[in-house]
């Protein structure tokens, strides 16, 4: 007969899977600072989903989107570029650009990145990953409406020194090697420096160039942490990330006129199968980015308080380009170079008392985006007449071979934010909580576009015969108009706009007993309004706020002497003024309105489970009873991104094997039918439907020092385009942006 407590503390010092295990065949307690301070996850009245550093490993999570589909409410894909990335919790959310707010905010050590775009590089010496649910408005400000995910990375060490090295191969050769150190300089003073290199050939095989699609990129990120008292810490952290890649390239279907003028090329057809992970491109869509931050986090605790002061600041340069048909077709060649700075200072004060706890906040926020810097942006190629073929005659009247357009944005955003919580504890059971934010916003942006166009409507419409005036009317086109900046073909203008919000917080928990919390919530949060940054008539330029009211009903509770963990959340979910990034119907650019009103309502489940001394199980559900705009030009159409069953299922199965232990990983998730283009209801097809499933699995071995393991993802090689897009209307290109092909490797770690 096996003794089952003796074989888990074996299992506890074997594998480091046995990181969610406790001597006692427990599942272990989850620390988080969803709250900005250290509680345990069942101790709060917030939905948060949580990784630590072990299930970072065991699961080989490398960047954002390996968080993502691990988390059934958060879905996050990028199309164009990595800066274009979308992120949503519950089905909220929008695509990132130098003009658009994220709905979900992420932060790093508690610093906001204020583009989406900054965070989904690779992932390096991470303690902990948590997903918030629902608006953060209180705490976190503006823009986290829908949700928020925190990075808390891991800490200068003072008693010792440590590290690692990780190596990593491949298939697409794919080479990832990783590596830390940290240690004391002196009794009061330690650093720790962490890096990673990671390159891959691209899994969109090209007929026509180099594959697409590949990796290469590096960061590293260096930490020196100060005591100088007991009560005083001071922590300076610098970080580069460095990325250059022909990225984000969608496999594609084109009109069959299209198909034969490649043919006639000399070129293979692309074919009919948008899901084959093959194209034909003779321009690559390159990607590259340097971005560089530090941050001063200076912390001071003693006996009537905490003070803690986190100032910031980065700076990004990007260039991405691509050929918008996909193919070797010359039609059209687009430029998107963009930059960026931000400087941020956030001071809170916290403490408790017998029966309160609270904390109160000052927050600064500036920032400054800028997109194209005035350089040529857009040409026309010389195949146009290919695309009259296929889009009528009247494509001859709004392009011409040879159109170009210069364009250059600049936005400017300053905030201001004054924010407090406080929780009452009232009696041994009963908990109140409550929050508010007023925030200020200033925006500023100054837009010029200049198209040079021989197309008949960029000329005055003085010298367009009205009978061509009456044919272009009825179709909607209203001389001067270029395709190229879909709207007048010449602006040059300032727009300024201010705001000012206040978000709360309310809520109520109850600890039914030492093991279950039962809580009901409301909060409200905001994501900023802004500016339009493709040309367009000015009183189409400004879109407002979008603001979100939520409504949670959850519990928390551990059973079985805390071997099954089970937290679960109903909510309800009205945003008002909802902000939608659509694609021009041109098929060049993106611009963004506020649609009207949209509701969520669903629920989130979580089961964390340890039915054997060696095997842990962790599930996770999302179910959307709705998920619709119910006002607004879009009323009735289901919001993009998101479907009524989203879930995930985690299991690790662990063995001892000589002086360390096997361990056997399994991650499945899936996505039930979901809308994976945000266009409007009259220009969405059924290719714009899809649902997805994802198998990861790793096995490896290790002991205190030494970790190798075989790994493999989306190892049932499932086909599914994460986004889709309107049709390119020069060559009614289809394009579909496909999640990776299967991938595996091989890991090899060594901790000291």
């Amino acid at each position: 007969m096996i003794k089952m407590r003796p074989l888990a503390s074996a299992l506890v010092l074997a594998t480091y899977g046995a990181g969610t295990l406790a001597q006692t065949g427990a599942l272990e307690e989850v620390i988080v600072t969803a709250t900005k301070r250290a509680e345990s996850l069942q101790d709060i009245a917030v939905t948060v989903t949580a990784f630590n550093e072990y299930t970072i490993r065991e699961a080989n999570i490398r960047d954002a989107g390996d968080v993502a589909v691990l988390t059934p409410s958060l879905n996050i894909n990028a199309n164009i570029s990595p800066f274009s990335t979308r992120v949503t919790v519950r089905g909220i959310g929008t695509t990132g650009s130098t003009f658009l707010e994220p709905s979900v905010g992420t932060f790093v050590d508690g610093v906001y990145l204020n583009r989406s775009g900054l965070a989904v590089s690779d992932l390096v010496d991470i303690e902990r990953i948590e997903v918030l649910q629902g608006p953060q408005g209180t705490l976190y400000g503006k823009n986290t409406n829908a949700g928020a995910i925190s990075i808390t990375t891991q800490s200068p060490n003072f008693e010792e020194t440590e590290g690692h090295l990780e190596a990593t191969a491949g298939n697409y050769s794919m080479q990832r090697i990783t590596g830390s150190l940290s240690g004391p300089i002196a009794d009061n003073l330690a650093y720790r420096i962490a890096g990673n290199y990671h390159e891959r050939d691209g899994y969109l095989e090209n007929l026509s160039g180099p594959d697409l699609n590949d990796a290469d990129e590096w960061n590293v990120v260096g930490k020196l942490a100060w005591q100088p008292t007991d009560e005083l810490s001071i922590l300076f952290k610098a970080s580069r990330v460095e990325r250059d890649m022909n990225c984000c390239s969608p496999d594609s279907v084109h009109d069959p006129i299209a198909d034969q003028a490649i043919i006639d090329r000399g070129q293979a057809p692309l074919g009919d199968d948008p899901f084959d992970h093959k194209t034909s491109q003779d321009v690559p869509s390159p990607f590259k980015q340097e971005s560089t931050a530090a941050s001063l986090h200076i912390d001071y605790d003693a006996d009537w308080g905490k003070i803690e002061s986190i100032t910031a600041w980065d700076d990004y340069d990007l260039e991405s380009s691509q050929e918008a048909s996909r193919s070797v077709l010359d039609a059209t060649w687009l430029d998107q170079p963009q930059s960026g700075n931000s400087f941020s200072q956030e001071l809170r004060f916290s403490n408790s008392t017998d029966n309160v706890d609270y904390m109160a906040g000052l927050y600064y926020f500036d920032q400054e985006t800028r997109e194209f810097e005035n350089k040529l942006s857009s040409v026309i190629g010389d195949d146009v007449p290919i695309g009259a073929q296929i889009f009528g005659p009247q494509l001859a009247l709004i392009v011409a071979p040879g159109d170009e357009s210069y364009q250059d944005s600049l936005f400017e955003t300053e905030t201001i934010a004054v924010f407090g919580r406080a929780t009452w504890h009232v009696g041994d059971n009963w908990h109140l909580t409550g929050g508010l934010r007023w925030s200020d916003e200033e925006k500023d942006a100054d837009l010029f576009v200049d198209v040079e166009s021989t197309a008949l409507t960029a000329q005055d419409p003085e010298n367009i015969p009205p009978p061509i005036l009456a044919l272009l009317a009825q179709q909607g086109i209203f001389p001067p108009f270029s395709l190229l900046s879909s709207a007048r073909p010449e602006i040059d203008e300032s727009f300024n706009r201010s705001s000012d919000n206040v978000d709360w917080l309310a809520s109520v928990s109850y600890d039914l007993n030492m093991d279950t919390l039962l809580f009901a919530s409301a909060s409200t949060g905001t994501k900023s309004g802004g500016f339009n940054g493709v040309a367009g008539e000015p009183e189409e330029r400004e879109f407002d706020d979008e603001e979100t009211t939520s409504y949670e009903l959850g519990i928390k509770t551990t059973l079985m002497d805390s071997r099954l963990r089970i937290n679960s959340t109903l909510f309800f979910t009205l945003v008002e003024d909802m902000q939608t990034n659509q694609q021009a119907s041109s098929g060049l650019g993106q611009f963004t309105s506020n649609q009207g009103e949209a509701e969520v309502a669903g629920l989130d489940f979580q089961l964390d489970a340890l039915p054997l001394p060696n095997l842990t199980v962790t599930l996770g559900l999302q179910y959307l009873d709705k998920y619709e705009f119910t006002d607004g030009p879009d009323e009735g159409l289901d919001l993009a991104f998101a479907a009524e069953l989203s879930g995930s299922l985690a299991a690790t199965l662990v063995f001892p094997l000589a002086d360390g232990g096997v361990y056997l990983r399994g991650d499945y998730s899936f996505m039930g039918d979901h809308t994976t283009n945000p266009a409007p209801a009259s220009q969405l097809e059924d290719k714009d439907k899809q649902d997805r499933q994802n198998l990861n699995m790793v096995l490896g071995w290790r002991n205190d020092n030494w970790n190798i393991s075989l790994w493999g993802k989306n190892l049932t090689d499932e086909e599914y385009a994460v986004q889709t897009l309107v049709p390119y209307p020069i060559t009614d290109m289809d394009a579909y942006f496909l999640a990776p092909p299967r991938t595996y490797g091989a890991t090899l770690r060594y901790d000291f």
